[in-house]
């Protein structure tokens, strides 16, 4: 029996965003607790790597932290059956003290999003077919209203258990197709290449919270200075600055574990552009965020609404950020709001360098135009997603 209210992932007494945020004295020896909470997940993790099944399923999507010997798990598995299987594990390891299980079954989940979704079935006259792995739902179906569709997705986003959605709904009348639309969650602290061996760290992730997926990253490294680039410097020794920038998940080639890859150089400097705190905002405080971010994590992009009323109260705030105008990519590549940002001359402009330009002042307005100019133009937000 589904609750009628689904309840959020219920964090304890102990999270594991606060437990990545300690930072322990290089000089100071772990202790004798510390010491036996160590040995107690490295035993959890050896029990679930001999277990063939969880080894295949779960074992990589599995979060075990163990504190003053209680363990607390997290993350999404695929049925009662592995659960029952973690459980009976757990049981015969000793020291363990108590279990706090926030883990989330994809078979409960997948029932919790097709019922929220019935409303929408009856009211439209249509039928969705919803599936989830690990926490990534997937929606089937045909509407005759493509705004029947987004809503479908918005349904399935507001589970708070839900970690992204995959919206494969069609128009009646419209051929099948396949769209890819890979999923991918950049971790936190992850190397991020490109082609030609610069790296950058990942220090944040763009969310879409209407389907709950990555669709950029906030990338730390030192990259050529674009402006140089422009200017066609000899023997193409271009300066390299430290900086943070914004890349879109859709040049990711692929990730690992530990590393991600991209499908461009970092001489490429017209495919991302220079990060620009004016354009994004954290979630609201009662959003619960995709495992397995933690909340410094996440950023969402700002409406044009909400500029515009930023430059209101602080007229200085866009004298301050004009590194980002917007300008056109070099290749036909899906581009946000953000995608590619210039002057009138068409000169990139380095944050430093805009502060000193006097007399130089954002319009509201222009802001406001090139950004719905943007929007207009490209896919809708989950274009960029992962």
């Amino acid at each position: 029996m589904i609750p009628a209210q689904i309840s959020k992932i219920n964090p304890d007494e102990f999270s594991r965003c606060e437990e990545r945020n300690q930072k322990s004295d290089p000089g100071e020896s772990p202790g004798s607790i510390q010491k036996t909470d160590a040995a107690i997940k490295e035993q959890i993790y050896q029990a679930f790597w001999k277990d063939a099944v969880l080894r295949s399923l779960e074992y990589h999507e599995i979060d075990v932290r163990v504190k003053n010997g209680v363990v607390y798990l997290y993350g999404h598995i695929v049925s009662t059956t592995s659960q029952s299987r973690v459980e009976d594990i757990l049981r015969v390891i000793p020291s363990i003290l108590g279990i706090k299980n926030n883990l989330v079954l994809d078979d409960r989940l997948t029932l919790e999003v097709a019922t929220a979704l019935g409303a929408l079935e009856h009211t439209h006259a249509c039928k969705f077919f919803t599936g989830a792995s690990h926490g990534v739902v997937s929606l089937q179906g045909i509407v005759r209203d493509e705004n029947v569709k987004m809503l479908a997705e918005q349904c399935a986003a507001d589970n708070p258990n839900v970690r992204a959605v995959i919206n494969n709904i069609r128009g009646s009348g419209t051929e099948q197709g396949f769209h890819e639309q890979p999923f991918m969650q950049p971790a936190i602290g992850e190397n991020i290449y490109f082609v030609d061996g610069i790296a950058g760290v990942v220090k944040q992730v763009i969310i879409n919270p209407n389907n709950r997926r990555v669709t950029g990253m906030i990338i730390e490294g030192q990259f050529p200075d674009q402006k140089q680039d422009l200017e066609a410097p000899k023997n193409n020794q271009l300066q390299r600055l430290e900086k943070t920038v914004v890349i879109s998940v859709d040049l990711i080639r692929y990730l690992t574990n530990s590393s991600g890859f991209l499908t461009i150089k970092s001489t490429e400097t017209t495919q991302y552009q220079d990060f620009n705190p004016l354009y994004f905002t954290s979630p609201p405080i009662d959003w619960t965020l995709p495992f397995p971010y933690c909340p410094a994590d996440v950023l969402f992009h700002v409406e044009a609404g909400e500029i515009e009323n930023q430059i209101m109260v602080d007229p200085d705030i866009a004298q301050l950020n004009i590194s980002a105008q917007p300008t056109s990519p070099q290749t036909a590549l899906p581009v946000d709001i953000l995608a590619s940002w210039e002057d009138d001359g068409g000169q990139i402009i380095q944050t430093g360098e805009a502060v000193a330009v006097a007399g130089f002042a954002m319009s509201t307005t222009g802001i406001q135009d090139n950004i719905q100019k943007e929007k207009h133009n490209s896919p809708a937000n989950d274009s960029l997603g992962g």
